[in-house]
């Protein structure tokens, strides 16, 4: 829906606040281009910092110097770039400095209690049924879900072994996003929450508002990157961290900001300007620019003051949450 020209207020602000050089781009949008499209042109762009061409008018880039940052669906693609390095470091591809996830959309299977409460004060509507039912249907979208169809029919008759989905993503009404088809909701480049585990990632910074839809999703990610042996994610993954290689716990930092909704950074607030400040100190710390290692996590509720104080009670509720991963009925 978005581009880096609707986004320029975030990208000149982050530039103008850390001293440092942005890179925004354009990636692929669905229905036209579905998965794994956006996710390739985020991959291409790292791969241009690290090795740029001859005109490109700069050198190659240090990996220890690059902070990727997105928010919402831009944010959850950032942790699908981190998660694709991690899984190819045998190919010798350098990890991120960090990942910067505003309001992060991590789970497809919008399975989390706060994108579907009614009382939710987000401007985000309830998503119960998907975002494929919020745009006018137009010659793409019915090309679209032609295509579906028959890549269901593809997937579900081809003997991969274990299946990828759960039962409940076989839906009457057909797809919940253009971005992916049903059966690929829970795959870990699509749904990065979903994954088999999510250690040994770069250091995260996962910032959303008390009042958006997407919260659980970020606290859940948040827990589940930074005590990976305890959250462990759906049930049908059961088993499958044990057999992970990576299980080192992730660096996270979490902040959720008090009545703000989702991405407040595009609005003036007391709460924007504190969480540049917030983004500005943990690029800094990452890149070593101030040589202050970060705490190996903490998750923190910050009030329309710029006080910091633990998540409430309610925010914990989340992490006892059985449904996780599982289309809501």
């Amino acid at each position: 829906m978005h581009s880096k020209e609707t986004h320029s207020n975030i990208t000149s602000s982050l530039a103008k606040i850390t001293n440092a050089r942005v890179l925004a781009i354009n990636y692929r949008l669905a229905p036209q281009n579905q998965f794994p499209a956006a996710l390739q042109d985020v991959l291409a762009a790292y791969l241009y910092l690290l090795n740029p061409s001859k005109d490109a008018g700069f050198e190659p880039l240090n990996p220890k110097n690059i902070v990727v940052c997105g928010d919402s669906a831009g944010g959850g693609l950032s942790l699908a770039l981190s998660l694709v390095i991690r899984d190819a470091r045998d190919s010798g591809l350098p990890q991120l400095a960090g990942v910067i996830g505003l309001s992060p959309w991590v789970d497809l299977t919008i399975s989390m209690p706060s994108i579907l409460n009614d009382e939710c004060a987000d401007y985000i509507p309830n998503l119960k049924w998907g975002t494929a039912t919020i745009f006018i249907e137009s010659q793409a979208s019915e090309e679209c879900k032609e295509k579906d169809a028959v890549l269901a029919a593809k997937i579900k008759n081809q003997n991969l072994g274990p299946k990828i989905w759960h039962d409940s993503f076989d839906r009457p009404n057909g797809r919940l996003h253009f971005y992916v088809n049903n059966e690929s909701l829970a795959i870990p480049y699509v749904s990065p929450m979903l994954a088999e585990s999510l250690g040994d990632l770069p250091p995260l910074l996962l910032i959303a508002g008390d009042d958006e839809r997407i919260r659980d999703e970020a606290i859940y990610f948040a827990h589940r990157s930074a005590e990976p042996t305890k959250y462990k994610g759906p049930s049908y993954n059961a088993g499958k961290f044990e057999k992970s290689p990576f299980q080192t716990p992730t660096n996270t930092t979490l902040e959720i900001y008090e009545e703000m909704p989702h991405v407040f950074q595009m609005m003036e607030h007391a709460c924007t300007t504190k969480s540049y400040e917030r983004m500005t100190e943990f690029i800094n710390r990452v890149t070593n620019t101030l040589n202050e290692p970060l705490p190996p996590f903490s998750y923190n509720y910050v009030n329309v003051k710029g006080e910091f104080s633990p998540l409430k009670e309610y925010h914990k509720k989340v992490l006892n949450w059985k449904n996780i991963g599982i289309v809501p009925s």
